[in-house]
């Protein structure tokens, strides 16, 4: 008897991949002997092969006719496909699948053609979940129960600590992330250098991380002047899988919410997450040791509510950083 093939559609961005991967470990534990094949943009390949409980990665390229996966997808015979992404391009993969039970989510549907493709619909809703919740919705809708798994959520294959030795990492480190694309979460130079100078008072190699490109580069380049090579310039050396790799690792990781405190997220690092435009209630670390900070200062995750105002970065108190920094972080961890 040949082994259950399962087709997992996430086409957006790298952070809704990461917030993916519970629901794909939660899939894993209730069909432990399937198959199970993710389809990605081809710049988060080298990151989904960290998803764990994923058999075969696929890569979608914009611009392109991807014959090779469109044939993948049409030979497949596959059980079952779950759609993430809810969009036409994603409908379309999993028509093409003629998968024998196709899930996607009734919020992407509405009154499109979308709907037809379909044979459930999950009716969770994205404003009143967290992303993650929302994703293992999509999970429980298809196999009929509800589901979890526990973290780590992603494995990074193989020893990363003669590559990192070679960067100059040197344990227990930090990793900073002040970086992201958007311009309207990035928080003061003068707040970095003050997180940087803490994290190196208790003791830590304070590594920083980013893509060192666009709107990042500004801001790397005043830390790099303003720091006097208080830290390990990580910036636009690492893929994602050394990211994963790298924040694995971490006795700290500190930064606005952003693909890399997602990472760290997922293995239950210590962390302290900035949030300004973004609603925390949505994106935060679920995990005891993830703490948020925004310009109300350390912020509940009980007195989280899936509709909030947008708060100012630059309002964000260094104090409130450096104290849940303090408290995220174990005695002696």
């Amino acid at each position: 008897m040949r082994a259950e093939r399962i087709l997992v559609l996430q086409l957006k961005r790298i952070g809704d991949l990461i917030l993916t991967s519970p629901a794909i470990a939660a899939l894993r534990a209730t069909r432990p002997g399937a198959e199970i094949v993710l389809v990605v943009p081809k710049t988060c390949e080298g990151l989904a092969g960290c998803i764990g409980g994923v058999d075969r990665v696929l890569g979608w390229a914009p611009g392109s006719l991807n014959m090779g996966l469109w044939g993948s997808l049409l030979a497949g015979g596959w059980d079952l496909c779950l759609d993430f992404t809810g969009n036409d391009r994603s409908s379309l993969m999993a028509l093409a699948s003629r998968a024998r039970l196709r899930v996607g989510y009734e919020k992407f549907c509405g009154g499109k053609w979308r709907v037809r493709v379909f044979h459930r619909l999950c009716k969770a809703s994205v404003r009143d979940l967290h992303t993650v919740e929302f994703h293992r919705a999509l999970v429980a809708e298809a196999l009929g129960e509800v589901v979890s798994a526990a973290p780590p959520y992603l494995q990074v294959p193989g020893d990363c600590s003669a590559l990192f030795a070679e960067k100059g990492v040197i344990a227990p480190y930090a990793v900073v992330h002040p970086g992201t694309a958007r311009i309207e979460k990035f928080w003061t130079t003068e707040g970095w250098l003050s997180v940087i100078d803490h994290l190196t008072a208790q003791g830590l190699q304070v590594l920083v991380t980013g893509s060192n490109e666009g709107l990042e580069r500004p801001q790397l380049d005043e830390l790099r002047a303003r720091a006097g090579g208080r830290f390990v310039d990580l910036s636009g050396k690492l893929s994602l899988s050394e990211m994963a790799g790298l924040l694995r690792g971490a006795a700290m990781a500190v930064g606005v919410d952003s693909m890399a405190m997602h990472l760290a997220a997922m293995f239950g690092r210590p962390q302290v997450v900035l949030f300004g435009p973004t609603n925390p209630f949505h994106w935060r670390p679920l995990h005891p040791l993830g703490w948020v900070v925004t310009a109300d200062g350390v912020v509940d995750s009980e007195a989280m509510q899936p509709k909030s105002r947008p708060l100012e970065m630059k309002e964000i108190s260094t104090t409130a950083i450096l104290g849940a920094m303090d408290s995220a972080r174990p005695q002696g961890g």
